[in-house]
């Protein structure tokens, strides 16, 4: 093969080292570890963001213990279904308003 062909010649790839070194810890990975196994990042999650949804995260959470996980996920199983009941109070006094009581 002629080495100045292009098209005949294989493509050669070779993985190139990390400028942090193969030893050392990501420090961005560190972050977003920290934030999953914080307490407050949880309760951020659970009361703020997802709901019910947010029981995995918690269970996941290692500093969290058994009885605290039982407490809070029954907590945040009201706590959803209360807003759930409290969006549909809001959607049937809408409706009401809208179309007249019947």
């Amino acid at each position: 093969m002629n080495p100045h062909d292009r098209n005949a010649a294989p493509i050669e790839a070779r993985l190139a080292d990390s400028p942090r070194g193969e030893g050392r810890p990501n420090r961005q990975d560190s972050k977003r570890e920290s934030w999953a196994e914080s307490r407050g990042a949880v309760f951020a999650m659970l009361f703020l963001v997802t709901g019910v949804l947010g029981i995995p995260l918690l269970w996941m959470n290692k500093k969290f213990s058994n009885p605290e996980r039982y407490f809070w996920s029954i907590l945040v199983t009201l706590y959803t279904a209360a807003l759930i009941y409290g969006a549909y109070l809001v959607c049937m006094w809408s409706y009401h308003r809208i179309f007249g009581y019947s």
